[in-house]
């Protein structure tokens, strides 16, 4: 039976096999929870601004003496607009952790000779299901990174519409060309950013090595080495 030494401490092959299970469980209930809150606040997002659209039109009758000037409406949109660009820094956020989680759970499942979720189930979409000239690219346009930054460019794009209509006055058919235009940007850059930083080599590998890897378990920090023959 091999043995790793860490420190004055030396860990069997059965006690890191037990301590990698256990970092792999709480590795994966940490994905599913960061998953589950970031697929809430994604539909959350746009109910909560379609609500402050409705709310803000309420507030405007067509009276001579509105609740809300359209100035002061218009300015509203503009802060909405610049905090759902707050709001997508922290998915950016998420978004990075996730990626973070799914590496190393693919090195823990490398290690205890698995092929589990971390493994298979990428968004390189390498299943027999995909196969296909046109199919599999499609199916790998599908992914988080998309559809989140999809989400946050719309929900901008509607309150940049309400900034141009009412604080600056401008004509409605151009506020709609402008707000497209800002979406689109929006959308482009912020999959730009996200690609640009979770972008993994050409040929990627999940055996380690000497190189270390450090999982937190039950709140101690755990130094996993792979023992060298």
């Amino acid at each position: 039976m091999g043995e790793t030494s860490l420190g004055q401490v030396t860990f069997s092959e059965s006690t890191q096999a037990s301590y990698r299970t256990t970092a792999y469980a709480e590795l994966c209930r940490s994905y599913l929870a960061l998953h589950d809150f970031r697929m809430k606040l994604l539909g959350l997002l746009p109910i909560a601004s379609v609500v402050g659209l409705l709310a803000l039109g309420k507030a405007m009758p067509a009276s001579p003496q509105p609740e809300l000037q359209p100035e002061a409406v218009g300015y509203i949109g503009i802060f909405s607009g610049i905090f759902t660009l707050a709001l997508f820094g922290y998915e950016a956020r998420s978004l990075l952790m996730c990626h973070d989680y799914r590496l190393t759970g693919a090195y823990l499942e490398d290690a205890m000779n698995i092929e589990g979720q971390f493994t298979q189930c990428n968004e390189t979409r390498q299943f027999e299901c995909y196969r296909g000239r046109f199919k599999r690219p499609l199916a790998r346009l599908v992914n988080d990174k998309v559809t989140s930054s999809l989400v946050y460019s719309f929900v901008f794009a509607a309150w940049f519409f309400v900034g141009l209509r009412y604080a600056f006055d401008m004509h409605p058919q151009k506020c709609v060309w402008w707000a497209v235009g800002m979406g689109a940007v929006v959308l482009s850059a912020a999959l730009l950013f996200l690609r640009t930083l979770t972008r993994e080599p050409e040929k990627t590998s999940h055996a380690v090595s000497d190189e270390a890897v450090v999982v937190v378990v039950t709140g101690h920090a755990v130094r996993i080495e792979r023992s060298v023959p």
